[in-house]
């Protein structure tokens, strides 16, 4: 979104649509303040993948504190971004014209895992952007998550008009990035490399974009969630400092009263000689690692509690909470994930309609317009009993058919699988079917008065 009361670094406003002003305007932008925000951004995308983790912690320790321990940060970003975006936690229903259509679903590669990824970065950091892209030798869509991008915006608009993102370096080391923007009011849509020097490389004779819009659809969320990623250096840093306290638990060697160091060897095979007047002791330090662990898990929950979720630590003890426990547990996060519905479904439909776009222009072919999302439900754990209770009752409400009982234990099952499975149960049906014994003849016709009466 733009901010017209201050300044983005991710924000850049055009004057007009003009070829030559865009242009311009993406030579000048790169010389705008925006090292803090990319810093932060690569912070956050450290802790969800893990990377790097020990930079992060280093720098708050100084002389030679860690060559006694290892940095001890801890990978729990991305479990909180994963428990938060419970919307994508299976694969949604993408239905085209009410039904499922292969040639999409054959056309698009890694589309599921792709979203579930893109969703939780950008709940982490506030906005990311999807880009949707063509493989020419694979003849399939393929998709980029981009954190940092750069929009472009006309004044006065809410949507944008342009979209940069960087790319690579050069052989000179050179930052180099991308420019992409839609065709509005006659003029062109605009593709091209451009480094950080602002000199323009064009990828295409005329540099045209040959969609006419962009291929890259963007989200963004109120704010991000840099509380988890703060909590979660603050905590690598208590958690180096406990080690740290593991380690000197045992004591500190301290004598007094000597002067030269050197002869001095310490082991429980040897004795050491002091001079009258000199003392030797183990100093400990005086805090206590309990209490600094339960400020750690104090940390941990207040974030937690923050975003609506909660920590089940592994000492709480008691019974495992039933899936209706569950489910009242979970009441903030459930009601989180139907805020976010609305949000991400035009996310989904936007996307689609640049996946279609990008078809066409490839392939010629031209897919349905309409896509329609059944969001999965989400599911707690139940016992066996209240399983077989719960299928049982679908089964003889009609709700549910064999052939969805079976998909409901094995959701990867082939269609060959299924009419085998299904032809078995029809013969297991037949030979359990009572055989009726047959009536006797006399028995079989209908019976008279005179024949009750001689009876």
């Amino acid at each position: 979104m733009i901010n017209y009361f201050g300044t983005s670094s991710n924000t850049i406003v055009i004057p007009e649509f003009g070829k030559e002003a865009v242009l311009d305007s993406v030579r000048k932008s790169q010389r705008q303040m925006e090292e803090k925000d990319i810093a932060e951004k690569n912070t956050a995308l450290d802790f969800y993948y893990n990377r790097n983790l020990d930079t992060h912690i280093e720098k708050w320790f100084t002389g030679g504190n860690l060559t006694q321990v290892p940095p001890f940060p801890q990978n729990m970003v991305s479990r909180f971004a994963r428990a938060r975006m419970m919307l994508y936690k299976s694969p949604p229903l993408r239905l085209l014209d009410g039904v499922e259509s292969d040639d999409y679903n054959n056309s698009v590669f890694k589309l599921n895992s792709k979203t579930r990824e893109f969703a939780e970065i950008s709940w982490l950091l506030g906005e990311c952007s999807f880009r949707t892209k063509w493989n020419e030798r694979k003849q399939r869509l393929e998709y980029d998550i981009l954190p940092i991008t750069k929009k472009y915006y006309v004044n006065g608009e809410s949507e944008p008009f342009g979209v940069s993102y960087e790319i690579d370096k050069d052989f000179k080391g050179s930052r180099r990035f991308v420019f992409w923007s839609e065709a509005r009011d006659g003029e062109q849509g605009i593709h091209f490399i451009f480094d950080q020097g602002g000199k323009v490389i064009p990828v295409n004779d005329g540099m045209i974009n040959p969609y006419d819009i962009l291929p890259v659809s963007f989200m963004s969320y109120p704010s991000g969630a840099s509380d988890v990623v703060r909590s979660a250096i603050q905590i690598g840093i208590a958690m180096t400092e406990i080690a740290l306290g593991v380690r000197f638990s045992l004591g500190q060697p301290v004598i007094t009263g000597v002067q030269d160091q050197d002869g001095l060897f310490a082991g429980i095979d040897k004795a050491i000689l002091l001079p009258e007047g000199a003392t030797f002791q183990y100093v400990s330090p005086s805090g206590s690692i309990t209490a600094m662990i339960e400020s750690v898990k104090a940390f941990a929950n207040m974030v937690a509690e923050n975003n609506h979720l909660r920590i089940r630590w592994g000492e709480s003890g008691g019974n495992t909470p039933s899936g209706e426990a569950l489910r009242i547990l979970e009441i903030e996060n459930m009601e989180s994930r139907e805020s976010d519905i609305p949000l991400w479904r035009e996310w989904e439909q936007n996307r689609y309609e640049i996946d279609r776009t990008v078809i066409a222009v490839h392939t010629g072919k031209m897919l349905p317009e309409n896509l329609s999302l059944d969001f999965g439900e989400v599911s707690f754990p139940m016992s066996p009993s209240e399983e077989r209770a719960w299928l049982d009752w679908k089964m003889d409400k009609g709700i549910m058919t064999k052939k969805e009982l079976l998909l409901h234990f094995n959701p990867d099952m082939s269609d060959d699988e299924l009419k085998l499975k299904m032809g078995e149960l029809e013969e297991e049906q037949k030979v359990e079917a009572p055989v009726e014994a047959p009536v006797p003849v006399e028995q079989q016709r209908p019976q008279t008065l005179l024949d009750l009466i001689s009876a």
